[in-house]
């Protein structure tokens, strides 16, 4: 076997094995070069080049470059010797510890890193321009600060508390951002479906507690003491478990922060979040579509809310009131007119030094028009109400109800960092620049955990908003601090105004927002051309959130998602592997028309590490697509008794007469047919001398893997079949070792390629056979 070579010359000469066994491989024509294209229609002529222009310009490209390779056949223990191989670096604990004891170090460099990576904010205004840079922050700072206002509002309502929270999630949150966060772009604050979870985590708690929110006095602007004292009473609770998940969330965040688990959102994989928030949009479209309609729907909780609130809306709608569906239709038409004809228009939108404000425009224009009409006494539309002056008193409420809102808090603080995270790293791309996830998770919890103590619910990324800022202009989060300057005149100056606003402004601010998440539906059309496994991921949480809630539909699309993955690695795809002609290339025989299989030799392939859960599927497929040892030793079984019965039949008909012999023969005759015509099928499977495993596409092989590999070595063995491994990695020759892999097999049947394994093979079954007809003659000779 050191003798042969492999001499690769893609040129006239061809590739010359030479040794005991010496093979020609004919090269491709000139004018041809053997592309992936080439090989998926057909290999050579199959697939010429039938527009002259397109085969000149390739010709070109390739020129007369070709590939010469000159070496002998090697198995993996003589390759090892000949090129030194050495054993990878193993990371036990103790040298990870010694790596990381290594780097602490007292000096003035590691300090300024340590406080440059917890304040980020440092090495960003690093290089900052006041001359270029201050203006666009500004500018952007304005037009997002504006944005904050009805945004705020809007979503403070949709989380089940008084308007005026929301501006706090768009005031304190965004402070504490700019000192922690890593990210340029982002806008900090309210968001859709963190509000809507945060809505539902009060819910919850609300009713355990025996209350209502069907009945608030401080939206209708009446009530007697009684019922004031009720809703004080109620408010203190709503705060309570909104504070209670925050402070929850933050610490959450800030624990996932500090043990470096930022990489968890790679399991919450595209399609997923694109279904969940799909979901959870259709949640907060029902949340707000009481107010549009001006009916009263109750509240509930848990799986099917949803059909049980449109249940509720149905036989409400004779109670609708007329002045809140028309007042919310003109909102929501001056709202779509302005975004879709000016603000997103593309000859438009590149004049534009910053989009229209047409959501504050509604707010104002709202206000004034309840408040000089009197909305709310001559047609009983609800208002916002009283906007208390000034900031909230820092308050320890949040740990009144902490145990019973934990299990809430991880679902909120996952999403929450998941979609904040996303789009942090999309602008961050645009931009030329990276994020710390980690960090990421740090400034959030910090947002959260301070905020609960400023009556600030869960905070996030507004994705229209961070769009927004950068799309002004924003350069880094001065933008943020800009903006709390404007929310700081509206919480001490102008927010009492805002107390005739009605409800259904609010209301169609909110579904209008929600068309981008509304629009993810297009993604399915998408899917299910790439991936129907990415389909129903998509499909799954999505139907999950909107029938089950929330929480539920999050859990249940992460439990698919995982579910998918797991059937997937148990259940990977097999192949047999065939040779192009005249090429050491091998490859899928039920992809490529130009491979073939060797004669004799089967290739055998598993697109998957090889472990405990996939070991069965893989024993089970190597004999399903090479040879079954069952079958094989069925066939020899037949055939040695019909072989038998011959020979006893011939040793009777030894002494009888021609006549009789002929006539005896037929039941021979006819057995050795019926043998044939049941056993055609397999046998090819009795002709197979040699298996090869191509291991490349193996990562990993664990204890039970091996095991098995073993099995199958042993059982090939009792029907003289030989097994090979081809490419295998480090990794897996070391689990080889420490699991005496060789007891069950040589280190001489590893090679280094399939090619080097498919000479072998050749060579050692032309020199086995070589010496059976030897022996065959010398016995013949004796006799």
């Amino acid at each position: 076997m050191n003798e042969e070579k492999i001499e690769t010359v893609s040129g006239e000469q061809g590739v010359v094995n030479e040794g005991f066994e010496t093979e020609v491989i004919s090269p491709a024509p000139k004018d041809e070069i053997i592309s992936q294209d080439l090989l998926t229609n057909g290999h050579g002529v199959k697939n010429r080049m039938k527009d002259a222009e397109d085969g000149e310009i390739r010709n070109a490209l390739i020129n007369e470059e070709r590939v010469v390779v000159e070496r002998p056949v090697y198995t993996q223990l003589e390759f090892d010797k000949g090129f030194t191989s050495i054993h990878r670096p193993v990371k036990t604990p103790k040298v990870w510890a010694k790596k990381k004891v290594s780097k602490f170090e007292c000096s003035g460099k590691c300090i300024g890193k340590f406080i440059t990576q917890v304040f980020p904010f440092l090495s960003i205004l690093k290089g900052y321009s006041i001359r270029s840079d201050l203006p666009a922050d500004i500018i952007a700072g304005l037009t997002v600060g504006i944005m904050h206002i009805p945004q705020g509002m809007a979503y403070g309502q949709l989380s089940t508390l008084p308007p005026v929270f929301g501006l706090y999630v768009s005031f304190f949150p965004v402070i504490i951002y700019f000192f922690f966060g890593s990210s340029r772009h982002v806008s900090v604050g309210t968001f859709a479906v963190v509000s809507l979870m945060v809505g539902t985590v009060v819910d919850k708690g609300v009713a355990s507690q025996g209350l209502s929110l069907d009945v608030n006095p401080n939206k209708t602007g009446n009530g007697t003491a009684a019922d004031t004292a009720v809703d004080d009473v109620l408010l203190q609770t709503q705060l309570a478990f909104a504070m209670a998940v925050t402070f929850a969330v933050g610490c959450i965040q800030l624990l996932m922060g500090f043990v470096r688990l930022g990489f968890v959102t790679v399991y919450l994989s595209d399609p997923l979040i694109s279904g969940f928030t799909t979901g959870a949009a259709c949640h907060v479209f029902t949340s707000q579509i009481k107010h549009i309609f001006g009916v009263v729907i109750n509240r509930y909780n848990g799986p099917f809310k949803l059909i049980f609130s449109y249940r509720d809306f149905f036989m409400n709608i004779p109670s609708t009131n007329i002045a809140a569906i028309v007042g919310s239709a003109i909102c929501i038409l001056i709202l779509v007119l302005v975004k879709e004809l000016i603000n997103n228009n593309p000859r438009i939108k590149p004049k534009l030094k910053m989009p229209v404000p047409v959501e504050l425009i509604v707010v104002v224009i709202g206000t004034l028009v309840s408040e000089f009409t009197n909305l709310n006494k001559l047609f009983e539309v609800k208002i916002v109400g009283d906007v208390p002056v000034g900031f909230p008193v820092p308050a320890l409420n949040q740990f009144r109800f902490l145990p019973d809102v934990i299990s809430d808090a991880v679902a909120i603080a996952i999403v929450a960092f998941v979609i904040s995270v996303s789009m942090a790293k999309i602008l961050a791309k645009k931009h030329d620049y990276e994020i710390d996830p980690n960090q990421e998770l740090v400034a959030y919890g910090a947002c959260n955990v301070v905020g609960s103590f400023f009556s600030s619910f869960c905070t996030a990324a507004s994705l229209s908003r961070s769009l927004v800022q950068e799309g002004v202009g924003g350069k880094t989060q001065i933008c943020g601090m800009v903006s709390s300057c404007l929310l700081v005149v509206v919480l001490l100056v102008i927010g009492p105004y805002f107390k005739s606003l009605p409800n259904f402004v609010l209301a169609s601010i909110i579904i209008v927002a929600l068309k981008g998440m509304f629009k993810q539906f297009l993604d399915l059309k998408r899917l299910w051309s790439i991936s129907i496994i990415d389909f129903a991921v998509w499909s799954v949480s999505f139907l999950a959130t909107v029938l089950l809630d929330v929480d539920y539909g999050l859990m249940a699309g992460v439990g698919f998602a995982l579910l998918t993955v797991i059937a997937r690695s148990q259940r990977p795809y097999t192949c047999v592997l065939g040779q192009v002609d005249g090429t050491d290339i091998y490859r899928d025989v039920s992809v490529y028309e130009a491979v073939h299989e060797i004669e004799g030799i089967k290739i055998f392939r598993i697109d998957a590490a090889l472990f405990f859960a996939n070991a069965e599927h893989f024993k089970n497929q190597i004999y399903k697509l090479t040879v079954d040892p069952k079958i094989v030793k069925k066939i020899r079984r037949k055939r040695d008794k019909i072989q038998k019965k011959i020979e006893k039949q011939e040793q009777i008909q030894n002494g009888s007469s021609e006549t009789k012999v002929a006539v005896e023969a037929t039941p021979e005759t006819s057995d050795t047919a019926d043998l044939d015509l049941n056993l055609n099928g397999y046998k090819s499977q009795d002709n197979v001398h040699s298996i090869i495993i191509d291991c490349s596409t193996m990562s990993y092989v664990d204890s039970v893997g091996v095991k098995v590999l073993g099995q199958i070595i042993n059982e090939y063995k009792t029907i003289d079949i030989q097994v090979y491994l081809a490419q295998c990695k480090a990794g897996i020759r070391e689990m080889f070792e420490k699991t005496d892999f060789y007891t069950t097999m040589y280190k001489e049947w590893l090679f280094v390629s399939i090619h080097d394994a498919v000479l072998a093979c050749r060579k050692l079954n032309n020199n086995s056979s070589f010496e059976k007809k030897l022996s065959a003659l010398t016995l013949q000779e004796k006799e």
